[in-house]
């Protein structure tokens, strides 16, 4: 179950859509150019996409003109299919009672919350694809700036 995710995953995310906008255009994308344009560090965004290339989702070349894109068309990804990667491991519904409540006895007065806001989560997230990108590029820097949403 999916009820929020990490660093990892918001930054392969980021990346993703950075790979969907530059999708019809073809060209290879560095992990460089793909961490200037979401503002991570090119180790974080070179981890998640070794990551991502052993998955099967995103392709990678060597040298001169080489880099990364997308293995399949934006709209044949989701953002779960990601998220999964880095996230499927985790138990996310973990009880905030701690362990040896949920599961033994009685579920925790939380538990079917949780289950409930994961579910949802994970089926908002199967139904977003990375073609959402595709035609809605990202603020420029200066809009950037004047944004403070959270």
């Amino acid at each position: 179950m999916i009820f929020g995710y990490g660093k990892m995953s918001g930054c392969a995310v980021a990346a993703m859509s950075v790979l969907a906008e530059a999708h019809a255009g073809g060209k290879p994308l560095s992990s460089q150019e793909i961490a200037n344009a979401r503002n991570f560090s090119q180790p974080l965004v070179a981890k998640v996409l070794t990551h991502l290339s052993q998955a099967g989702l995103i392709t990678g070349t060597r040298g001169p003109g080489g880099g990364y894109r997308l293995a399949r068309k934006p709209g044949e990804i989701t953002i779960l299919d990601v998220v999964t990667i880095f996230e499927g491991h985790r138990d996310l519904l973990a009880c905030p009672f701690g362990p040896g409540w949920c599961g033994v006895g009685d579920p925790c007065p939380l538990h079917d919350t949780l289950v409930a806001l994961s579910d949802t989560a994970a089926r908002r997230l199967e139904q977003k694809t990375f073609a959402a990108f595709v035609d809605h590029p990202p603020p420029s820097p200066d809009q950037r700036k004047g944004s403070s949403k959270f």
